[in-house]
Order: C-alpha cells, then structure tokens, then sequence
C-alpha cells in the first residue's frame, strides 16, 4: 500500500482522477460519496465514467448530500438520465449534515481510495484550498488492509437505512415541492449574492487585512458540453455611464491579477483618418502566466475566466460567436470611470488552435470614444478580478 496526500490548489484533485480515469484500466467499481456535487463537475467526467460502466461492466455509484443546497436538481436529473445506483443521503434534523468527501476507484489488480475535504464541485476538485490523502492499493497483496480501511466507509459507500433514498423521478419531485433542492441558477445566484455580500463596506468598515492570489482555473468544458448547462439568467442591474463621482473617494479596488498586456493601436482604437476602428481588445496569451511557470492558453482561458456569465449565440454576422456581458470597474491613469457593462466576445472554433486568439472585450458605442481620445497605445492594461458588490472585475489602464 502507497499514502501520498493531495494538497490543493498545487496539486488538484480533478487532475488526479482525470488521470485514473485516462490510464488503460478497466474498473469493477466507481464510487463518489460528496456532500455537494455541481453540475458543471460531472459533465466534465461523464463520457469517461459512463464508458467504464457500459463497455468494461464497472459498477458506478454515487451517494451524494442535498443539505444546504449544495446540489442543484439539474444534477440529480443528470445522475438519473445516467442510469447509475446513485443515492441520496439526507437526515430531517437540521444539526446532521452529511458531509463526507470519498472517491474510490477499483479494479482487479489495484484500488485507489481518496478521503479528504474535496467536494465533487469545481471548487473542490480545482481551486479551493483542500487536503486529501491517496490511498493506493496492490491486489491481492493488500487485500486485507484494503478491506479494513473500507469497513467503517460502508455506510457511504453502500448506504441504506431511514436517511438514504435511491434517486428516481418521484424523490426528485418530492425534495422540489419541499423546496430543498434548487435549481442550478439559484444555486449560482446564491453564491454569487453571498460574495457580493461579503464585498459590502462601508466607512466603518475595516479593509481585509488579507490578500487575493490567483488560483488555477478547472478546465473549461467541451463546446459541445457547455450547451448541456442550463443558462446563467443575465444581470438586470442598472449601469450608470460614465460617472467620475459615482466611487467618491476613488480608490482602487484590490484584487487578484488575472491577465495583463500592453495595448496595440488597434486594442486603444488609434487608427488612421478613414479607418473604422474595431472598438476592442483581443485578449492573447501575452506572455501571461496564471501560476508561476504555467502560461495561459488563450484559446480557452478567457471563456472560463468567464464562465459563469450569461452566454448566448451571437447573431448576424458573428453567428459563429457567443458573447456575454460583464461588469466591470474601470480605472485609466488613476481616474475612475466607473462601472460598466462590456461585451466578452468568444468564438468556440478558435479553440482547436494554439496561435488563436478566439476572444475579445468590446468597448462599446458609447466607452469606445472616450477610449480613442485618451491615446493608450503602449498603455498597460491590466485585468482583476475583484470581491465588489458592483462589478465583478477591475480594468486598470496605466502608462507604466
């Protein structure tokens, strides 16, 4: 038997079972117990899992919490649209909240067992902070240890009882009309309402005494894939336009840097006399790293950057485009222009190739003008996402 331990975000869990999930190994049995599991998360294994359940015959189960809304409807429909043994772990008494995190991965010749804080989300399995520990198993010679470490996981791993119900239609209709399963979108809204939340100060307010630091980002989703989750609804807040006095004391707002680049001409809209200016910036790798040593790829980087924004086809001459809107605070040579709402354009065939530069930010008819009269040819323009009740990133522009 080999123990190793999993620490996230250096090492993340969602590459670990990505790679026994790739290796040439046919399992007998796949068990994910999580107290939350997103949508998003199980996509991402499908294909991969549903193949070692239908050609190599593995058993496939899941016992997954609905305590504190932790696990949208969407995602049971999937599980059930599945056909896997998947059951649901809930007790009435509000005090016990199933909680456990284990993922299990056996075959004849060897098991892999991983109990840690790792929820079956894309924050537990990228970019949270976490600790697991890797059990890894030799069959038979560690049979016997194997099965002693299992026997007090029973109750997870094959649950039964007055607090486990197998999925089926009926349970899911049920846990709706009771209003303990929400959808996907008010499980986003949620989190994103307790973020800004947390982002609320005022002058009594203390600043954080803590830092933002930038954590890898879960891969992004297939194309093909990404039209499976349902749609973030767009944000219906009213933006000011511009508004120096809209922040009165003008501070910069801190946050964790997420791509920087020095402006073209045509990204500051500086164009010769006749010429329409395309109004945008092309977000490009930049010489850019996310993590010290781990460059980004511009291909897809961006569109999961953004992820969880309201993306929907482009029409008329961008058919072949999606596009999204995102708010942004924007600050250029230390003057607040305030919020606004900018496009995020993103073109899906620009992801099979590694010179392509598939997304940009569009100034707009209204912002493009006050950015061609500032002259920010050379300028930084630097990107960060933020913890704002307002805006969700920062655009800062500086000359140096």
């Amino acid at each position: 038997m080999n123990i190793s331990t999993v620490s996230q975000p250096e090492t993340q869990l969602g590459n670990e079972i990505d790679g026994l999930l790739n290796e040439n190994i046919a399992y007998t049995r796949i068990v994910f117990v999580s107290a939350f599991v997103a949508l998003r998360t199980i996509l991402r294994l499908r294909e991969r899992l549903l193949e070692q359940a239908e050609v190599d015959a593995a058993t496939l189960r899941f016992t997954v919490g609905i305590d504190l809304g932790g696990t949208s409807r969407e995602v049971l429909d999937e599980l059930l649209r599945w056909g896997c043994e998947t059951f649901v772990f809930h007790n009435t008494i509000s005090r016990a909240t199933f909680h456990p995190k284990i993922y299990l991965f056996e075959s004849a010749a060897t098991a892999t067992l991983f109990i840690g804080s790792n929820n079956l989300t894309d924050g537990g399995f990228y970019t949270n902070y976490e600790a697991a520990t890797r059990y890894k198993f030799e069959l038979p010679a560690d049979a016997a240890e194997y099965e002693r470490l299992l026997k007090p996981l029973a109750s997870f791993l094959d649950p039964h009882g007055a607090t486990v119900q197998r999925l089926d239609a009926g349970l899911i209709a049920v846990l709706v009309a009771r209003g303990e399963l929400p959808s996907e979108e008010e499980a986003r809204q949620n989190r994103r309402d307790q973020a800004r939340c947390r982002a609320r100060t005022n002058g009594t307010v203390p600043t954080s005494p803590f830092a933002a630091v930038a954590v890898p980002l879960p891969p992004l989703l297939p194309h093909n894939v990404r039209r499976e989750e349902p749609p973030t609804e767009p944000d219906e807040m009213e933006l000011p336009g511009v508004n120096r006095n809209l922040y009165a004391d003008a501070k910069l707002p801190e946050g964790t840097l997420v791509w920087r680049k020095r402006l073209t001409k045509s990204d500051a809209s500086n164009v010769g006399p006749g010429t329409h200016p395309k109004a945008l910036v092309v977000l490009t790798q930049a010489n850019f790293e996310n993590q010290p040593g781990q460059p980004i790829d511009q291909t897809t980087y961006f569109r999961n950057l953004f992820r969880d924004f309201y993306w929907e086809p482009e029409l008329g001459k961008h058919a072949d485009q999606e596009h999204t809107f995102v708010r942004f605070r924007i600050f250029i040579r230390e003057n607040d222009y305030g919020v606004r709402n900018l496009e995020i354009s993103h073109k899906p065939s620009g992801e099979a190739g590694q010179r392509n530069s598939p997304t940009s930010l569009r100034w707009g008819s209204e912002f493009n003008p006050i950015i061609r009269s500032l002259n920010l040819t050379g300028a930084i323009f630097s990107l960060y996402e933020i913890a704002d009740n307002d805006a969700d990133f920062l655009i800062s522009i500086t000359d140096t």
